[in-house]
């Protein structure tokens, strides 16, 4: 008997049945989540081939490859980075052992649980060339086709097929992730995937997980009038539900069953199953489908999208940046130089210092404060609490700086939207210090997204779309701030990072305290001094242990030597060492006073008389 092939299964007018939820099983075969699944093909290899053993003996004629989470990414959190080939080679083995001559084996490849440019710092090309390493073990290990499953992001699944036409010759299946609302967690619409399987000329298209059957049919309708060519329908078995501390699928077998015959009459060519899906739920498909022709469809070339384009909802016109905030009015005038304050918002609930701060601020006629978010991961009041407070009390606009390590992706667009509710508009976008540097080293952080991410997250608020690039009404109108460091170490890298800030929709720039400015000018002319207004950082030493703390401890703080040989000088006399510092913040300031749009003083343990003085010595400010 011949080995079948892949083009005559599925050219076939009879439904293919795909198999089902490789890691639901082994789950509740007692393997828990903190542990890989996918390096069980090696280390409990006769389970994993008694459950693909299971989904074939109930009909399923394609068996993925355990192998969803076996990219490097992933495999990185568990240490077993060095042992991809390894895991990809064993898992398609198992798979091949069990095909036999009659199934077919699809190395399976899911997304890389990184967030790719702009939300995030990895690459496209960086993401083809993870994907290609799996592409060429599976091709090497006689896989008959590749299986990209769980895609939210569609420019991540460009990068995914672009890799297996790269790497291999083998035909390969395009799923996205979608959700009831018939886009995927990434706004990414129907149209935009047929675009994709156009452009790479795939052999099967479709759907996986996140809904249930139900949801599934209503897609494929959709699917299958924009589509010549295969449509693969993997649901999950309906929604998960929290029974007895752990998740649990109720979705029977009998009720897949009937909507996979469903699915077929609608137009799917392949049917199996994604997360919760058992073998007594292929073995129902199988039986369902076992007699119904999938649909024939006839279309013209005319009704098939050609390119692929990004299907949002239409954002809204943005509002100058004038009428956004004091801040914003001040950036665009020409002859007002922003002056702001940074106060650090108390560790206890006891905030009359931080009032009395702000008073002075108010006396001294400056017009923002500063309020860092968990600066050095400790944990404080939160800047846009301590914001809000500002905002309904005193006569200062809040700069509250805002940070993605405390926050997921659904955080950042809550704590926004209420962050705006309670009238704030400026907001510094900084990616934060991770919690192994304060007081709660085995804190999570979760780090969703990057600055750069952040940024662009707001940028399509301020549009009125939100991450899935849906509307929700009435854009916000924030200004849009994020960090910059001219004296990194790593100066090229800041660089690039800088410019794919300005070009995810950064409208002014805050630097770390800076003591050299020729270093920040020749940053400047290397980045593009004129692109956005910058506000330089400026942190007034009060000792020489300071100067010492901030060269040594501080992440992103640069401090020359020629600085600590300054404050040395003033060997043990307090009145001197300020004296000193505030010296060299002045100098700084004049220095930079032409190059820079305006500064951001911090006020050394909350001295706000030191950064005031400071800023009356460089501008005259009374």
């Amino acid at each position: 008997m011949s080995k079948i092939d892949f083009q005559q299964l599925i050219g076939s007018d009879q439904p293919v049945i795909v198999d089902g939820g490789m890691a639901t099983a082994l789950y509740e075969k007692g393997f828990y989540i903190n542990r890989s699944f996918e390096e069980l093909s090696m280390t409990e290899s006769q389970v994993v081939r008694e459950v693909t053993q299971s989904f074939k003996q109930a009909g399923a004629q394609i068996l993925g490859t355990n192998t969803f989470g076996a990219v490097h990414p992933k495999l990185v959190k568990y240490g077993l980075q060095d042992r991809l080939e390894s895991i990809l080679t064993s898992a398609t083995e198992i798979a091949k052992e069990v095909a036999g001559e009659d199934a077919l084996v699809a190395g399976t490849i899911g997304p890389l649980g990184l967030l790719l440019e702009p939300l995030g710092p990895t690459s496209f090309d960086d993401a083809k060339n993870f994907f290609g390493r799996n592409v060429k073990c599976f091709e090497e290990s006689g896989a008959d086709c590749i299986s990209l499953v769980g895609f939210h992001d569609l420019k991540e699944l460009e990068a995914a097929v672009q890799a297996v036409r790269e790497y291999s010759k083998l035909p390969v299946m395009l799923h996205m992730a979608i959700q009831e609302s018939m886009k995927s967690s990434y706004g990414h619409s129907i149209p935009e995937l047929v675009a994709l399987g156009e452009k790479y000329d795939v052999e099967v298209i479709g759907f996986s997980g996140e809904v249930g059957p139900s949801g599934m049919l209503t897609a494929v309708g959709k699917l299958r009038p924009l589509t010549k060519r295969k449509i693969s329908l993997l649901p999950n078995a309906g929604l998960p539900r929290y029974v007895n501390d752990e998740y649990i699928y109720l979705c029977n077998p009998d009720y897949i069953g009937k909507f996979a015959k469903r699915f077929v009459q609608a137009g799917a060519n392949l049917v199996g199953g994604h997360s919760g899906v058992h073998a007594d739920h292929i073995k129902a498909i199988a039986n369902s489908v076992r007699m119904t022709q999938s649909l024939n469809v006839e279309l013209s070339d005319s009704t098939i999208p050609a390119h692929l384009q990004p299907i949002v909802d239409e954002p809204k016109k943005e509002v100058d940046m004038e009428e956004r905030s004091r801040l914003g009015k001040a950036l665009c005038s020409p002859d007002e130089q922003v002056v702001s304050v940074e106060i650090i918002p108390p560790k206890g609930i006891d905030f009359e210092n931080f009032k009395s701060h702000c008073e002075e601020l108010v006396a001294a006629k400056v017009k923002f404060v500063n309020i860092p978010d968990g600066a050095r991961a400790m944990a404080r009041m939160s800047s846009l609490h301590m914001a809000a407070y500002v905002n309904r009390h005193f006569d200062l606009e809040p700069i509250p700086h805002f940070t993605s390590r405390d926050r997921n992706l659904i955080g950042i667009q809550s704590d926004l939207l209420g962050c705006y509710m309670n009238g704030i508009r400026n907001v510094l976008l900084v990616t934060g210090d991770p919690p192994k540097l304060g007081n709660c080293p085995g804190a999570t952080a979760v780090y969703d997204v990057d600055a750069i991410g952040m940024t662009h997250i707001v940028s399509r608020m301020n549009q009125g779309l939100d991450l899935g690039g849906t509307t929700f009404g009435q854009p916000t109108q924030f200004m849009i701030g994020v960090a910059l460091n001219p004296t990194a170490t790593h100066r090229e890298l800041e660089i690039k990072r800088y410019r794919y800030k300005i070009e995810a929709g950064a409208q002014y720039a805050i630097t770390q305290p800076i003591y050299d400015v020729e270093a920040y000018a020749e940053f400047m002319e290397k980045a593009g001094a004129d692109s956005i207004p910058v506000i330089m950082g400026i942190w007034p030493l009060v000792s020489l242990r300071n100067a010492e703390f901030l060269k040594n401890e501080v992440p992103g703080v640069s401090v020359p030597d020629w600085v600590i040989s300054e404050m040395e000088k003033a060997g043990d006399n307090k009145e001197e060492a300020v004296k000193r510092g505030m010296e060299i913040a002045v100098k700084t300031m004049e220095q930079a006073s032409k190059m820079v749009k305006g500064f951001q003083v911090s006020a050394p343990f909350n001295r706000v008389k030191v950064a005031v003085d400071a800023i009356h010595g460089a501008l005259g400010k009374s």
